[in-house]
């Protein structure tokens, strides 16, 4: 009996020990959803884009200070509208083929196609080569039809390095079979879960883990449960805010990173929509939302008012934007005297908990201002793809990551709209696609400032989407965990140096 009881201590004990410490060669990292598509020509959503980020190269990429630093790239060399790299030394795939010259002019070639979402991007190519040289590294000349001022910062990081041969015998579909180009490639993917491991060939100067899972964990209250219990090691900007103290009580097991980061939240509103079309309604509404209220009770204080896509963060940044007053008393007399009173609206969310609870709180201030507003959340491929369709009325979303003020062009132009591009809302003003193709192409930053600081205007004033919050950014990371280092922009390049 006391040998049963012996075994019996020892499988629980056993059972524990694996659940709370995770195998040292492997990173576990809870997100709350899966990524839309881990296609890098198709991803547009946060995740996909952020695990692509670590598994296929660009030439440059955003570093963790939001400064350009070579990927591929070791050097470049800017000559007006001539942009000149040179590759690192034998560069390699994961199957550990040497990326060639026609790999480099496959990647450009691709993501130029007109059915991509990124053919807009890259539409002011004009030339690409790309040589062998005598050193054996590989040049590249790029050349423009004019100068771009987002080329390097914004629209390179985009671009992968992808491989022509292996990508056309898989009859040029994407398959998460494909080699990859960067420190990770894809090993399983499921709904559960997204397993990465190491590229082999992939030159390092730092150590490394051998695997990255993330697990898709959407509830919120689970991934924080998950994490305080060690069965996480990190979670990036996941976690409810009012669990963010219960880490910052334990500082002898995890680290709590807070910084500003480039991230913030908006109601995206369809102008396609006959009432939504009305601004009037659109400033009312914007009037009823309490963003205070909410940002002191539902979010801890871990958010600060937004009027722009552009956070504080950003050197782009209209620091003299205000914000929307909240005027209860206008908003409830302007939707009775323009008729709006009881009027039926939508507002989807993501089944996200946090965005379900912060929708909740919208729909009941508007309703309270006379609006009569369901709101109704899905999961998030669903949500997005009705998003990405223009199915909606309002929608809460985020913008993360955004760096250079172009993003306005793919939001906001009349040419962006879907299915081919971001302007979801349907927005057209003429005069501010004139001033976002200005933007392209203005070298001298204090005018290009100026000039994004008139777009930021006329979007707060049209309210084509309704600015809510920037959002504090929080990565909690287990002790266990060596060498994290935040990454301002709020992607997934810290993991790839870190170890246990």
């Amino acid at each position: 009996m006391h040998r049963i009881a012996y075994l019996l201590l020892s499988f629980i004990l056993i059972g524990c020990t694996s659940s709370s410490n995770p195998s040292t060669s492997n990173l576990v990292v809870g997100i709350s959803a899966s990524p839309s598509t881990l296609d890098p020509l198709r991803a547009t959503d946060a995740y996909g884009m952020r695990i692509v980020d670590i598994v296929f190269q660009s030439l440059v990429k955003v570093g963790p200070d939001l400064s350009i630093v070579g990927d591929a790239a070791e050097s470049w060399s800017i000559e007006g509208e001539k942009y000149t790299f040179i590759l690192k030394d034998h560069l390699k795939f994961s199957n550990g083929r040497e990326v060639l010259p026609e790999d480099i002019l496959f990647s450009f070639g691709i993501y130029q196609r007109p059915n991509t979402p990124y053919a807009s991007t890259f539409n002011t190519i004009k030339s690409i080569q790309a040589n062998k040289e005598p050193s054996g590294k590989i040049k590249v000349i790029v050349r423009l039809d004019k100068f771009k001022a987002s080329f390097l910062n914004n629209d390179l990081p985009i671009l992968k390095i992808l491989p022509k041969a292996e990508w056309e015998a898989s009859g040029s579909q994407f398959s998460t079979q494909l080699v990859s180009s960067g420190p990770y490639s894809f090993e399983d993917i499921n709904d559960q879960k997204i397993v990465l491991k190491a590229n082999p060939h992939f030159k390092r100067t730092s150590e490394f883990m051998e695997n990255i899972t993330f697990k898709v964990i959407k509830d919120d209250f689970t991934r924080y449960q998950k994490l305080k219990k060690g069965e996480l090691d990190v979670v990036q900007a996941d976690l409810p805010p009012s669990k963010v103290k219960d880490f910052e009580s334990d500082p002898d097991t995890f680290t709590v990173h807070k910084y500003s980061g480039l991230s913030m939240t908006y109601l995206l509103v369809n102008l396609k929509d006959n009432n939504l079309n009305h601004l009037g309604l659109r400033k009312s509404i914007a009037q009823a939302i309490n963003r205070k209220e909410i940002i002191k009770y539902k979010l801890e204080g871990l958010a600060q008012e937004a009027t722009s896509i552009l956070t504080p963060s950003n050197p782009y940044h209209a620091a003299e934007l205000t914000n929307i007053p909240f005027d209860f008393l206008s908003a409830v007399e302007n939707i009775e005297n323009m008729g709006f009173k009881d009027l039926n609206l939508t507002l989807k969310t993501s089944n996200n908990r946090a965005a379900m609870e912060n929708g909740k709180v919208i729909a009941q201030q508007l309703n309270k201002a006379g609006l009569k507003v369901k709101m109704e959340s899905f999961e998030w491929g669903t949500f997005y793809s009705d998003v990405k369709n223009s199915n909606f009325q309002l929608a809460t979303m985020r913008w993360v990551g955004v760096l250079d003020p172009d993003i306005y062009r793919l939001a906001f132009h009349s040419a962006e709209t879907p299915p081919k591009g971001r302007n979801r809302g349907g927005y057209k003003n003429t005069e501010l696609d004139t001033l976002l193709e200005e933007g392209l192409y203005v070298s001298d930053f204090n005018k290009r400032k100026g000039l994004y600081s008139k777009v930021q205007q006329t979007i707060l004033k049209e309210l084509p989407i309704i600015p809510l919050w920037y959002d504090e950014q929080v990565a909690v990371v287990h002790k266990r965990v060596k060498n994290y280092k935040v990454a301002l922009n709020g992607d997934f390049t810290p993991l790839i140096g870190v170890y246990k």
